[in-house]
């Protein structure tokens, strides 16, 4: 029997309408790799290095519904985003990047402090800005759509969550003390220094 990418394609589906969990996906996966019965086009790095991943979840992404649909997009168009949405440094090379671009000195956080963010981040346009470091906390607060005043408006999350949220937020995180940024659709991107937010 043969395997193709629309079984896999078809497993991604069941998984994120729940009619399978990921010991199916991960059993799926060893079951493949080990049986001489059967077969997938190994000339298919795709599909190939999917099903490695899948059959050791800690070697390589968890396999829950964020990353399931970011497979699921690789299978279909060859599009890979897993690195950027699991690994913190992966995003190092853009933040110097783009330090440099606006002038800023590279001032990295740690990815277990807490950032302040709306809990709408689906939407656009998205905010942030970088207040004075404080215990515990990076001194980033990000929000989406229209700023609010209410008391609740901001949540305390660990910053590494932000990689299976919005992503694209991390490669601003390096931008020094007093730095607002204001990101939009169709690659919209605005970076300044606001001197007030300094002292």
């Amino acid at each position: 029997m043969e395997i193709q990418r629309k079984d896999l394609i078809q497993l991604c589906n069941k998984f994120l309408i729940d009619e399978i969990d990921k010991n199916e996906i991960a059993k799926f996966a060893s079951t493949l790799i080990f049986s001489d019965q059967l077969e997938c086009n190994d000339e298919d790095e795709v599909m190939t290095n999917t099903i490695v991943e899948w059959d050791n979840e800690e070697a390589n992404f968890p396999i829950n519904k964020v990353n399931i649909q970011l497979w699921k997009e690789r299978l279909e168009n060859n599009i890979d985003k897993l690195i950027e949405y699991n690994f913190w440094n992966s995003h190092i090379e853009k933040q110097k990047e783009i330090c440099s671009k606006f002038n800023s000195k590279w001032n990295p956080i740690n990815k277990k402090l807490n950032v302040w963010v709306s809990l709408n981040l689906n939407q656009n346009p998205l905010n942030g800005i970088r207040l004075k470091t404080e215990d515990g906390t990076s001194g980033w607060y990000i929000w989406a759509g229209d700023y609010s005043k209410n008391k609740d408006f901001f949540q305390a999350i660990l910053a590494e969550h932000l990689l299976q949220i919005r992503p694209e937020i991390i490669n601003y995180f390096g931008l020094d003390t007093g730095f607002r940024f204001l990101l939009g659709k169709d690659n919209y991107e605005e970076v300044w220094l606001d001197e007030t937010l300094k002292k």
